[in-house]
C-alpha cells in the first residue's frame, strides 16, 4: 500500500511542496524492520533446528531408543522360540505319562493357565503407541515363558519321583524264570498224576535235576519256610509293593540260613530242587498269586527276560504240556 504524502504551502513561492522526512527517522523505520525481519527468521530457525534438526544429545537419544527398541524385539522374538522348544517338552512330557508310567499328565488347562486380576502391564501406557505396544508383547511372552518352565519343573519332579516308584517296583516284580530247566507242566487244567481226572493246576512245572538251585526272581522278603503233605519242603516270597507273591514247592532243602524275614536280591540262591511231598518226580512247582492270593500263570512274568519270539514259543509250549509232576 502506497505511504501517505504530506505537502505545506510555501508562501514565497506561491504553491505546495511536499514535505520531505527528517534523515533521522528514515534510519529509525530501517531499523526497525531489520529487526523485526531478524526476529521473525530466528523464530523459522528456531522451529525448525526443535522439529527437524535437533540437538546433539537428542539425536543420540533417538538413536539409542531405536536400537533398544530392535533389542527388545529380538528378546521377544528369542522368547517365542524358548517357549515353543518348551511346548515340545510339554508333548514329550505327555507321552511319557501316558505310555511309560501309564498314568495321567499335566492338564492341558493347568498348562494354559494365565495373569488375573488387574491390568499387569499397565505401567507401559507412558510410553508411546509402538513402545507400549512392544514393551507388552515382550512382558506377556517372558510371564508366559516363566509359567511354562514352573510347570515343568514340576513335571520333572513328578516324573522323577515315579520313575523310582517304578525302579523299585521293577527290582521286585518276578520278572525272570527261578530255575534252569524247561517247564513239563503248565498252569491251568491238568491231568491229576494220581487220580488220572483234570485239575486245576495253579502254577508251573520245571524240570530239575535233585538239588539243582533255585533262584528269587526277583526282590522280596522271605514270608515263609516251611515243610506241607502236599507241598513238601515250601518257600514263599513277598515281592515288596507289587502286591505279587511267589511260591516254591517239592524243594529237597532250604539252607539253614533262609529264615522268614530274610530280604532276598533277584539272582540269588534260597533253595534246592527236589521231590519231598505230593511228587512224582524231581522238579520245581512255582506259583506266583496276587494280593488276594488269586493264583496268576507265571509264565507272563517272563516276557522281560526274553524276546517277544522266545516268550510266544514258551507259552505255546507250556500251553502243550501234559499231566503234572504234583498236586
Amino acid at each position: 500500500m502506497a505511504k501517505n504524502k504530506y505537502y505545506y504551502y510555501d508562501q514565497e513561492s506561491c504553491s505546495f511542496k511536499e514535505v520531505e522526512p527528517k534523515r533521522s527517522r528514515r534510519y529509525l523505520q530501517a531499523a526497525g524492520t531489520l529487526a523485526l525481519a531478524l526476529v521473525i527468521a530466528g523464530l523459522l530457525v528456531w522451529g525448525m533446528d526443535a522439529r527437524w534438526i535437533g540437538t546433539p544429545e537428542e539425536a543420540a537419544l533417538e538413536a539409542e531408543n531405536e536400537a533398544l527398541q530392535e533389542q527388545v524385539a529380538d528378546v521377544d522374538a528369542r522368547v517365542e522360540r524358548f517357549s515353543n522348544k518348551l511346548d515340545t517338552l510339554a508333548a514329550t512330557d505327555r507321552k511319557l505319562y501316558r505310555k511309560l508310567f501309564q498314568t495321567d499328565p499335566i492338564g492341558k488347562d493347568v498348562r494354559r493357565v494365565g495373569v488375573g486380576g488387574t491390568d499387569p502391564y499397565e505401567e507401559f501406557e507412558r510410553f508411546d503407541e509402538r513402545t507400549t505396544r512392544l514393551m507388552r508383547q515382550t512382558e506377556h511372552s517372558l510371564d508366559r515363558l516363566e509359567r511354562q518352565m514352573r510347570l515343568q519343573e514340576a513335571s520333572y519332579r513328578r516324573l522323577t519321583k515315579m520313575a523310582r516308584q517304578r525302579r523299585a517296583k521293577m527290582a521286585h516284580l518276578p520278572a525272570i524264570q527261578p530255575a534252569d530247566g524247561p517247564i513239563v507242566s503248565g498252569f491251568g487244567q491238568r491231568d491229576h498224576p494220581i487220580l488220572q481226572v483234570e485239575k486245576m493246576h495253579a502254577g508251573l512245572d520245571i524240570l530239575l535235576d535233585e538239588g539243582a538251585p533255585v533262584i528269587a526272581p526277583g526282590k522280596g522278603t522271605v514270608t515263609r519256610v516251611d515243610f506241607s503233605a502236599t507241598y513238601g519242603n515250601v518257600v514263599e516270597i513277598k515281592h515288596g509293593d507289587t502286591g505279587y507273591t511267589t511260591r516254591y514247592a517239592h524243594l529237597s532243602r532250604v539252607p539253614d540260613r533262609i529264615e522268614e524275614g530274610d530280604v532276598l536280591k533277584r539272582g540269588e540262591t534260597f533253595a534246592f530242587s527236589g521231590n519231598t511231598g505230593r511228587s512224582t518226580g524231581s522238579h520245581l512247582h512255582y506259583e506266583v498269586r496276587d494280593a488276594k492270593n488269586r493264583a496268576i500263570n507265571p509264565i507272563y512274568f517272563f516276557a522281560p527276560s526274553m524276546t517277544p519270539e522266545q516268550y510266544q514259543q514258551l507259552k505255546k509250549k507250556a500251553e502243550q504240556s501234559g499231566a503234572a509232576f504234583d498236586y
